[in-house]
């Protein structure tokens, strides 16, 4: 076993249960006389939720994965390729891909009795971003052992200092790509070894070269264009999905309350009712208490007549 390999076995664990894996494998290490190994393994970060859930697909359902990777290798060919059309499409398209991913991911996380917060999917969705922008953090979320997610959502480099554990080169391809020569365009102008004398008419051949520079540059500028109004577009559907996530907070933490409210007041009901049904009783018992009453309020007036005549008697014979 080396590093690697631990990393893979490590970071392919439940979030509760990754402290306890990290201990045993570095235990098993040490056991084998490699406390070096046992060292490294021991230093293994804990992944972040969102990181564990991409390394989830990664390990799962590699497909999702793949569908990421190859969608932002597509969508940086039109870049590259100075395809306007083409970006405008692909670009209009990221949004559902990356939805798709995500929604892939929390479905996962809660088969596997780990389910991602509001936060924890964000984090999914931003990383997924980054892979499709940048070809370097396409090879890591591909890895499974990622540490931390990922930031990216334009053309440049995605930082992946301390991304992925135990990394190695290969996990790293295509990072080092940078956002200028990934704006430059791919058509070049071509160019002679000589300039015609300024006087001298242009060949058929030399016209046609223009003419495609001019179409090349239009191109360009077309790209820059649809480029710039993807950007902004992106950031707003960024913010609203925040705010939408923040709204869905809002309505479980409402739906909670709700919930508990209900809960009240059905146990108040159920008491009122107890409450009621007891009234009912007493009320039965008043009324008939009041009947004895009355009788006996009846023959205590009776009796004290009969007294009453019982003494004028005596005192008539006295």
């Amino acid at each position: 076993m080396d590093l690697r390999d631990a990393a893979q076995e490590l970071y392919a664990v439940l979030p509760r249960d990754f402290t306890a894996e990290r201990t045993a494998l570095a235990r098993k290490a040490k056991d084998d006389g490699d406390k070096d190994l046992a060292k490294q393994v021991g230093a293994l970060p804990k992944p972040t939720a969102g990181a564990w859930a991409v390394n989830m697909l990664a390990v799962h359902k590699p497909e999702v994965i793949d569908g990421v990777v190859r969608f932002g290798v597509s969508l940086r060919a039109a870049q590259e390729a100075a395809d306007a059309a083409a970006f405008r499409d692909l670009g209009q398209q990221r949004q559902s891909q990356l939805a798709s991913a995500v929604h892939a991911a929390k479905d996962l996380a809660g088969e596997l009795g780990a389910p991602l917060s509001a936060a924890a999917a964000a984090d999914v969705e931003q990383t997924m971003r980054a892979a499709m922008a940048d070809a370097g953090a396409g090879a890591a979320v591909t890895t499974g052992r990622l540490v931390r997610g990922l930031s990216g959502s334009g053309f440049e480099s995605v930082d992946l200092t301390g991304a992925v554990a135990a990394a190695g080169p290969e996990d790293h391809t295509g990072s080092q790509v940078t956002a200028k020569s990934e704006a430059k365009p791919t058509m070049k102008q071509p160019s002679s070894a000589k300039e015609p004398p300024a006087a001298k008419k242009k060949e058929p051949k030399e016209e046609a070269t223009s003419l495609a520079d001019r179409r090349a540059a239009k191109q360009q500028a077309a790209l820059e264009e649809a480029r710039s109004h993807f950007e902004a577009a992106d950031k707003e559907a960024q913010n609203a999905e925040e705010t939408a996530a923040k709204a869905w907070d809002v309505v479980n933490e409402l739906a909670d309350r709700r919930e508990k409210l209900n809960a009240g007041i059905q146990e108040a009901r159920n008491r009122l009712a107890s409450l009621e049904a007891e009234l009912i009783g007493v009320t039965r018992d008043v009324d008939a208490a009041d009947s004895e009453k009355k009788l006996a309020v009846r023959a205590a007036s009776q009796q004290r007549r009969a007294a009453d005549q019982a003494l004028r008697r005596v005192n008539r014979l006295s």
